[in-house]
């Protein structure tokens, strides 16, 4: 598997407006939805979350690639996804060599290039190939750039063959 078939469709289809609510510093996201992908690719569907951060400093540039943010760092990327498949009832962990499932997602800002941000995001999920589970489920959170962890939302089932 390949990291470049890192099915990550993150699609930062923010609809990010500078406000006036007041929002926490350290991001919080909240679970939308699983949307089916409408033509077939790389990725079986989104999970769709929307994303709060009072400081708006949520993204990582291109050159964002020192100190914590550096390749082999664990802040390299600013999406965290956990895998796991459903088996006899129970969620196991699956854990692949490479951080496959994390990605990193480009600097957002706010309308006025300041401020609270607001939107939402997609991530695009596909089964583990050659898996014999049919049910998956996915843990996912965000770090800013100032490194506080949002909480982690937990999809419901999701069931491969419904794809």
């Amino acid at each position: 598997m390949r990291k470049g078939f890192l099915f990550v469709l993150i699609v930062a289809g923010l609809s990010s407006c500078l406000k006036q609510e007041d929002f926490p510093n350290r991001p919080v996201l909240e679970f939308i939805g699983i949307i089916p992908a409408v033509q077939p690719a790389d990725s079986l569907g989104v999970i769709r979350f929307s994303f709060t951060d009072g400081d708006g400093d949520l993204g990582l540039d291109a050159g964002d690639t020192l100190n914590e943010f550096a390749s082999d760092q664990p802040y390299f990327y600013n999406l965290f996804v956990r895998y796991f498949d459903k088996q006899n009832g129970q969620y196991v962990e699956f854990i692949p060599p490479s951080p496959f499932f994390n990605a990193r997602f480009k600097r957002l800002s706010s309308e006025g290039g300041s401020g609270a941000l607001e939107g939402e995001m997609d991530y695009g999920f596909a089964g583990r190939p050659g898996s014999p589970f049919d049910t998956i489920r996915y843990e996912i959170y965000i770090v800013d750039r100032s490194l506080q962890h949002s909480d982690t939302i937990v999809t419901p089932d999701i069931i491969l063959s419904s794809f």
